[in-house]
């Protein structure tokens, strides 16, 4: 017992160092574990004084007891048929469980290979590919731009030739006309 009071005032000396600081306790101020002393005295003298408290605190373990989620099934309180019912509406969960489980235990050798045991060892390798294929997706998506900005290009250059041909033949017509009425 004394041991676990030990370390627990360690821990606390710690707590102290960690939350005031390396000197906090030489400049003459109280120590933490003195505080939480008083502070658990006091709360015993008003617990033994209060007679509703003190009966609270001596039934806290039924307390415990009462809210564990698997009381009611140790103590035979809840029926065979209950019970069964539950299995049923789990019937489903367990079957995807019992599926899951079946194709971890026929894809177990893959990871028990040796090509998986080697992944360590080729980290070097991976890192070098990985550096590599950044770059690569920097090249395409530079590429990606420069290709659009031609595309882009084109297509204003199409726009320009488009407008001119459109004027010349506008003005072909004109002077078509001007002939013909001559």
């Amino acid at each position: 017992m004394s041991t676990e009071l030990d370390l627990v005032e360690e821990r606390i000396k710690r707590l102290e160092k960690f939350v005031l600081g390396q000197g906090a306790n030489e400049h003459g101020e109280e120590k933490l574990i003195d505080t939480l002393l008083g502070v658990s005295e006091k709360l015993a003298t008003v617990v033994s004084k209060n007679e509703k408290v003190s009966s609270a605190l001596k039934r806290a373990d039924e307390v415990k007891k009462y809210a564990d989620p698997l009381f009611a099934e140790s103590d035979g309180l809840i029926s065979e048929n209950v019970k069964l019912q539950l299995l049923y509406s789990k019937e489903g969960e367990i079957k995807d469980a019992l599926g899951h489980l079946q194709k971890l235990n026929i894809i177990k050798s893959v990871l028990d290979s040796q090509a998986i045991k080697d992944v360590p060892h080729l980290e070097g390798e991976i890192n070098k590919i990985s550096f590599h294929q950044e770059i690569q997706e920097k090249k395409v998506l530079g590429l990606s731009n420069d290709t659009y900005a031609l595309i882009k290009y084109y297509s204003n250059f199409v726009n320009d030739v488009s407008q001119k041909l459109a004027e010349i033949e506008k003005l072909v017509c004109s002077i078509e006309e001007q002939s013909v009425k001559q």
